[in-house]
């Protein structure tokens, strides 16, 4: 899918009378989709009778003309290059979230992240989307860096065969001082979640990235941590800070419980406030779970998280 700018730029570059397959290139659709256009819309300019066994020409012009009508083509919608540029942006209460959550997050259609999930299947791109869990939900971080090497791919090689690490280590290092949010389960921010993926990616593209400088990188001294993040192991630690949508859902409240919580429950009127959150909205697990516990608060699901 592209947005409408990039679509109409595609058209200017195509000769007066187009074929499916160039309505589908200038487009970013696949041609059984423009195919579909011309069966089921009957509004899709036609093309004159070919002589037998010709391909049919349509009017670039009256293509063109169609497609800029159509509700998938407004200005609202965004193309991959604009989902890049918000998934930059954002920051999620979420950490993992489903295909829906994900579109309402990146600003548009289900049907954008599906065309994203099923145009970059494992075993038929060297740089899959992001599978989900069992739950059907994907890890943000993940789906963030995808969108960004998406957008950034990984340099090609030279003449020789073989990448330069130069050029290797600055695309690892792209996005790996971007600081904002609060650190994960595992203490790493989105940047440095971002190197570790770029460092998955270029692995599995044959890179050989020295152990002991990503290890310095990251500022982990233990390689065998280090090896089970770019093995994408799951962390055995509890989350440390939530915001409050997770916070709610990791202890089986409402987040009208706990927005409650912290009107009500504030130290000028009590001796054991709500935790207090920082300047990202997230409170600390353990003490939330403290609170909840010592003013009869935390509902039985959620005892033993």
């Amino acid at each position: 899918m592209k947005s409408r700018q990039e679509v109409i730029k595609a058209f200017a570059e195509l000769p007066e009378e187009v074929t499916t397959r160039d309505i589908a290139g200038a487009t970013g659709r696949g041609v059984p989709g423009v195919q579909n256009w011309i069966t089921h819309d009957k509004t899709f300019p036609s093309a004159p009778a070919p002589a037998q066994g010709r391909t049919k020409y349509r009017s670039k012009a009256e293509v063109l003309e169609w497609y800029l009508k159509q509700s998938f083509a407004r200005e609202d919608r965004f193309g991959p290059r604009a989902m890049t540029e918000t998934a930059r942006q954002v920051q999620p209460e979420l950490e993992r979230m489903n295909i829906k959550e994900l579109s309402g997050t990146l600003g548009v259609t289900p049907a954008a992240v599906r065309h994203h999930i099923t145009a970059n299947r494992p075993g038929e791109c060297s740089d899959p989307f992001p599978e989900a869990g069992d739950d059907g939900k994907r890890a943000w971080p993940q789906v963030r860096s995808w969108l960004l090497r998406h957008d950034d791919p990984l340099p090609k090689p030279g003449e020789s065969g073989t990448r330069d690490w130069s050029e290797v280590r600055g695309w690892l290092l792209r996005n790996a001082d971007d600081g904002r949010g609060h650190p994960d389960a595992e203490g790493l921010t989105l940047g440095q979640r971002d190197l570790i993926e770029r460092a998955r990616a270029a692995r599995v593209a044959g890179v050989k990235i020295p152990a002991g400088w990503l290890s310095e990188v990251l500022g982990i001294a233990d390689t065998r941590k280090v090896d089970r993040l770019l093995r994408g192991a799951p962390a055995r630690t509890q989350p440390a800070r939530l915001r409050p949508t997770a916070l709610a859902r990791h202890f089986g409240l409402t987040v009208s419980q706990v927005k409650h919580f912290e009107r009500q429950y504030v130290p000028e009127g009590y001796s054991d406030p709500f935790p207090a959150k920082d300047e990202s909205s997230a409170r600390g697990v353990k003490d939330v779970r403290a609170w909840l516990q010592r003013n009869n608060k935390l509902p039985a699901a959620g005892s033993d998280s």
